[in-house]
């Protein structure tokens, strides 16, 4: 159905363009073109660089965070700390940084970080109560 809708919409645009061609003599062929867009325009021709920040998906399970982050390889060359309420992912090999903003403190002994397949998985556990929070590094399994 598409392909025909489109199929269609070509023939028309060619067909258009054909009898424009016709009108012009052997003697002289001008051509147009339209430089400006009948769609928004707001950036005024500037074509702004794709974002280089990593996707990441931030999940709420009560007693803890989850942080899915997608990274660029596999490399083990990448750091991950918690200090004063900041998460901070540090990527050697690329020699970018991804911090986070956190809300809670953090029990950095029973947190985990795992990385496969290229997306970074970071379990923070909240400390609750009498749990005495710390500030460190996780340590990749």
């Amino acid at each position: 159905m598409i392909d025909d809708d489109f199929e269609s919409v070509f023939r028309r645009m060619f067909e258009h363009l054909m009898k424009s061609m016709e009108s012009i003599s052997d003697g002289e062929r001008t051509f147009s073109y339209w430089t400006s867009s009948p769609f928004d325009n707001s950036n005024n021709g500037d074509i702004s660089p794709p974002s280089t920040e990593p996707e990441a998906e931030v999940i709420d399970l009560e007693d803890r965070i989850l942080f899915l982050v997608e990274m660029e390889n596999d490399s083990t060359l990448v750091d991950v700390k918690v200090e004063d309420r900041i998460l901070t992912i540090v990527d050697q090999t690329e020699g970018s940084e991804i911090t986070f903003d956190l809300d809670f403190d953090v029990d950095i002994d029973n947190s985990r970080v795992s990385l496969r397949n290229g997306i970074m998985e970071i379990e923070l556990k909240k400390a609750i109560g009498d749990v005495d929070f710390k500030d460190g590094y996780l340590k990749i399994e």
